[in-house]
């Protein structure tokens, strides 16, 4: 299993995942853990990946840390 960091900075922004999905793709991991996220808490699924993420309960969108998943995983 191969597991990868990345400080993304914010995915709270149109596109953002996106995005990220197809910077992810490209390497070789089957988790990535994500720092800085500022998305909502929950999970996030698709054909390819699952987001796991948490943040505060600040409505601020600040902080917030989670999982990008590849696969069935």
């Amino acid at each position: 299993m191969n597991i990868r960091t990345w400080n993304v900075r914010s995915l709270f922004w149109s596109g953002a995942l996106k995005v990220l999905h197809n910077k992810l793709s490209k390497l070789d991991f089957d988790v990535a853990a994500l720092q800085e996220t500022r998305l909502e808490c929950g999970i996030q699924k698709s054909v390819n990946f699952t987001i796991f993420n948490s943040r505060s309960e600040s409505k601020n969108h600040e902080f917030g840390c989670g999982f990008y998943v590849r696969g069935e995983l």
